[in-house]
C-alpha cells in the first residue's frame, strides 16, 4: 500500500499493459509489480487509483477481523527479531524503585533518539481541545479532575521554565483527549495521542511495541467458567503504577492550564509512568507484572502464581476455584503478591458471599458497595470482561439491542457486530444472520446497495427474532 509519487521517474517505467472493455480498469506492470489504475465503480465513477484499495475490501477486512473472534484456533506465533529486541530492553532496564514500583525504560527502535519539538503541534491541539471543553462545562470538570489526579498521584510533575529547552531530540509533547465509553457516559479518561504526527515521525513511530503478553480472552473466560466459585478483580490504573525511566521521560510532556482556567498559559508538564496510547504500553506493563511473580514466587502458592499467568487478561483477573476456602486464600494471597510490584488488586466482585466479606468495603465493585452481601441482597450483573455476567446466577447474559440500522450489507454488518459473545454461546443465532451475509457477499452485493427480497426477509425475521437472546 505504497503510494509512488511522479519524483521518481524509474519507479514509473511501464514494462506491460493490460487493457479490458472499454470504461474498465486497465493493468500496467512496474519495476515493483502490477498496478491498476482505473474507476473504482462500475457506474462510470472515474476517480483514479493506482494500486487502489476500495471501500468495500476495508469493510470486508475489518469483518473478517471481527468474526476472528469465532475462531478457538490457537494463533500463537513465536517472537519476531523485533519483539525479540524489545524485550531484551525491556530486561536490561527494568528495576524495583525505592516506593515499591517497577522501572523500565521505553524500547526505541535506536538510540540516541532523534525527534523534532513538536510543542507546535501539542499548542494547536490543545487550543482545539480547549474550543471542545469550553462549550462542555460537566467534560471541563471531569477533564480538571482527570489531569490534577495525575499530578497527585505523582503519575506525571510540573516541569520548571529552565527544564523546558532541550535539542537533543528527547524532547516530545503529547496531544491528550478525552474519550467516553459509551456503557459508562459518567466516566472520562484521558488519552495521550502517541500516534499523533509532527515532522513526518511520531513517539509511536520511533517504539518497538513489544511482544503480546497477554493471555486469549476466550481462554480467560472459559476457564472463567470451570470450578464453582467465581472471583474477578482489576487493577487500579495498571499502566500508571509502572514507571518510566528518569532519562526517557521528556518524551513524554503535555501542556495543560493552571488548575485548568483557560485564563492562564498553560504548563508543561511530563508523564512519569507508562500510559494509555502507548504502542508499547502493554507490553511493558505487562512485562512489569509477570515480574511480579517472577521475583516473589518463592513465598506465594502455586495457585496464586498460575492465577497470575493464566487468568489476567491485561488489567482484569477472572478466576474460578473449587470452594470458598480457596477463593479467600486466594484473594488474600494475590493483593499481597501484587502489592509488592506497585499494583492495587480492587473492584473484586464473587459469587460466594462468604469471600466478600473478607474484601474491603473500598475494594469492592461499586456496584456492590450498597449491597448488604450477609443480608441475602440480590447480587447484580456486572461486565466479565465485556459480557454480561449475572453474579447471584453465575450465569452469561444478553441483552437484545433495538438497533436495526439500514437494510443494507453495511447496516447488517453492524448490528451483528454489536452483539458481542466472544465465547460463541449464541452461535446457533448468529449463525443465521452470518450466513445470509455470506449469501450477499457471495451474490456481490454492495455494502450500500438495499437487500434483495429473500435476503431481506430472511434479515427481518432475524431481528424479531433477536429479543428472545434475553432468555439466555
Amino acid at each position: 500500500m505504497l503510494l509512488i509519487g511522479q519524483d521518481v521517474p524509474e519507479a514509473m517505467i511501464c514494462y506491460e499493459t493490460r487493457q479490458g472493455s472499454s470504461g474498465a480498469p486497465y493493468a500496467v506492470r512496474t519495476p515493483f509489480a502490477w498496478t491498476v489504475n482505473g474507476p473504482l465503480n462500475a457506474d462510470g465513477d472515474c476517480r483514479v487509483y493506482s494500486s487502489f484499495i476500495s471501500a468495500e475490501e476495508k469493510l470486508d477486512s475489518q469483518v473478517a477481523r471481527f468474526w476472528k473472534l469465532d475462531s478457538l484456533d490457537d494463533d500463537t506465533k513465536g517472537m519476531s527479531v523485533e519483539d525479540q529486541r524489545a524485550l531484551a530492553m525491556i530486561e536490561d532496564t527494568i528495576k524495583l524503585t525505592d516506593d515499591g514500583h517497577y522501572e523500565l525504560a521505553i524500547p526505541f527502535r535506536h538510540r540516541p533518539v532523534t525527534l523534532p519539538n513538536n510543542r507546535q503541534l501539542a499548542e494547536m491541539r490543545l487550543h482545539s481541545l480547549k474550543r471542545k471543553l469550553s462549550h462542555d462545562t460537566d467534560l471541563h470538570e471531569k477533564y480538571r479532575q482527570n489531569m490534577d489526579e495525575l499530578v497527585a498521584n505523582g503519575f506525571s510533575s510540573k516541569i520548571e521554565e529552565a527544564e523546558i529547552d532541550r535539542s537533543d531530540g528527547m524532547v516530545w509533547y503529547l496531544p491528550h483527549h478525552a474519550v467516553i465509553n459509551p456503557k459508562k457516559p459518567d466516566k472520562v479518561r484521558v488519552v495521550f495521542d502517541c500516534a499523533a504526527k509532527f515532522g513526518g515521525t511520531s513517539l509511536n513511530v520511533k517504539v518497538l511495541q513489544g511482544p503480546d503478553l497477554t493471555n486469549q480472552l476466550i481462554g480467560v473466560l472459559l476457564r472463567f467458567r470451570k470450578e464453582p466459585v467465581a472471583v474477578m478483580a482489576d487493577i487500579q490504573a495498571m499502566f500508571h503504577q509502572v514507571r518510566v525511566s528518569v532519562s526517557d521521560r521528556d518524551v513524554l510532556q503535555y501542556l495543560w492550564w493552571p488548575n485548568g482556567d483557560f485564563s492562564e498559559e498553560p504548563d508543561t508538564y511530563r508523564m512519569n509512568v507508562h500510559l494509555f496510547g502507548g504502542m508499547w504500553s502493554p507490553s511493558c506493563c505487562g512485562f512489569a507484572l509477570r515480574k511480579v511473580v517472577a521475583d516473589n514466587q518463592a513465598e506465594f502458592s502455586p495457585q496464586t502464581i498460575n492465577t497470575v499467568y493464566r487468568n489476567f487478561y491485561v488489567d482484569d483477573c477472572l478466576k474460578s476455584v473449587h470452594d470458598e476456602e480457596q477463593a479467600i486464600k486466594l484473594v488474600e494471597e494475590l493483593i499481597a503478591l501484587l502489592k509488592r510490584g506497585g499494583f492495587r488488586l480492587r473492584s473484586f466482585v464473587s459469587t460466594s458471599r462468604k469471600v466478600l466479606m473478607t474484601v474491603p468495603n473500598s475494594d469492592k465493585s461499586s456496584s456492590l458497595k450498597t449491597v448488604q452481601s450477609d443480608c441475602g441482597e440480590q447480587l447484580p450483573t456486572e461486565r466479565a470482561l465485556g459480557v454480561s455476567w449475572n453474579v447471584e446466577n453465575d450465569c452469561f447474559v444478553f441483552c437484545a439491542s433495538d438497533k436495526n440500522g439500514a437494510m443494507t450489507r453495511q447496516g447488517m454488518s453492524s448490528v451483528l457486530c454489536s452483539v458481542y459473545d466472544p465465547a460463541g454461546y449464541l452461535a446457533p443465532f448468529t449463525l443465521a444472520a452470518k450466513r445470509i451475509m455470506q449469501e450477499l457477499t457471495r451474490k456481490k452485493v454492495d455494502w450500500d446497495e438495499s437487500l434483495p427480497e429473500q435476503e431481506l426477509s430472511e434479515w427481518l425475521q432475524w431481528l424479531e427474532d433477536r429479543k428472545y437472546i434475553e432468555n439466555i
